[in-house]
């Protein structure tokens, strides 16, 4: 197939900066390519579908199939008095998106502002913050089942949706063509997160333009731009723990953040927090470390490899199950 690409590197193609090589590599870029690439597929004893690589941890050397989506569109669909429906393929950038529906008056989506990546990844990681969970305005997502070699359209119950999961991230023969999202016109803004409601509090009338500023704000003045530094973000889920565990820990640490789910008998807890407290926010392990501004954020001060960063937060996770009792799980896909 043309554009086949044979031991490329992918050192640019993932935040953590990771050196990683592919033994074969291929841009995405037409729906007629599609059905090349399930046959191309085929000659690799595995693949996987790369998007803005923001959530990767790499393997040196990847004996596979790389697809790199690079699939381009933004198009409002339909517009009635409650809702304006939009659709993005897969390959755009998330956070031009957001900025997108923004200027179009299209509410929802500004609490996820400057979050790493491409569309096509927002609905298989129900990408989330400050309150905020992209489910929550998914119509449907159109997909490439590379078995059958067929489109199809999955609606948001079919995505089967839960804390940063999905149907699609646990059934990798679906390739994402596109999103749509069902969004409301009318504004109702989410400034209930910690410090967002101080800074937006201090704001008369504030628009959904000032609240994407706000988000935008706090994530730069918090997390490290992986164009300086190699990160994924977030390197680990907030645990989900039961009422009764997470109401003794807080008896046990009153400043501990515990937030409600919609199932009464569970509760999630801060990780940033739990390792936080630690101790651990900016320790550094040779050429990977805690970021010292935010400790739920792991760095790699280069060159790392996937061992490097693993062995670090095999560490954290030992350390935290041992003082807390709670488990860690990485949020990054390791392949």
């Amino acid at each position: 197939m043309s554009g086949l690409q044979i031991d490329i590197t992918l050192d640019k193609f993932n935040t953590l900066r990771l050196k990683s090589i592919a033994k074969a590599y291929i841009k995405l870029e037409t729906l007629t390519e599609l059905n090349e690439i399930a046959e191309l597929s085929k000659q690799y004893p595995k693949f996987f579908i790369l998007g803005g690589g923001s959530n990767l941890i790499l393997p040196e050397y990847y004996e596979g199939l790389v697809v790199h989506n690079h699939l381009k569109g933004i198009a409002i669909d339909s517009v009635d008095t409650e809702f304006k429906t939009v659709t993005a393929m897969a390959g755009e950038n998330w956070d031009e998106f957001v900025a997108f529906c923004c200027e179009n008056e299209a509410h929802g989506l500004e609490n996820l502002s400057l979050i790493p990546g491409t569309v096509g990844a927002s609905p298989i990681q129900n990408i989330g913050a400050y309150g905020v969970e992209v489910k929550d305005f998914i119509n449907h997502v159109s997909v490439f089942d590379l078995t059958s070699q067929s489109i199809k359209q999955l609606d948001n119950a079919s995505c089967k949706f839960s804390y940063r999961n999905s149907y699609l991230k646990n059934n990798p023969q679906y390739i994402v063509i596109s999103v749509t999202f069902k969004l409301p016109r009318k504004i109702k803004l989410n400034i209930s997160y910690g410090d967002i409601a101080t800074q937006m509090a201090a704001i008369k009338s504030p628009t959904p333009l000032d609240l994407r500023n706000c988000i935008i704000k706090t994530r730069q003045s918090k997390l490290p731009n992986p164009a300086e530094i190699g990160n994924v973000g977030s390197f680990f889920h907030n645990p989900i723990i039961t009422t009764n565990d997470a109401e003794n820990l807080r008896h046990k640490y009153p400043d501990l953040p515990v937030y409600d789910l919609e199932d009464k008998g569970y509760k999630k807890i801060s990780a940033g927090w739990l390792i936080d407290k630690l101790g651990l926010k900016g320790y550094r392990s040779g050429n990977v470390g805690v970021y010292p501004k935010q400790a739920l954020v792991l760095v790699n001060y280069e060159p790392a490899s996937k061992s490097d960063i693993l062995a670090l937060a095999e560490m954290i996770k030992e350390k935290v199950a041992n003082n807390y009792g709670v488990r860690l799980n990485i949020e990054p896909i390791i392949l």
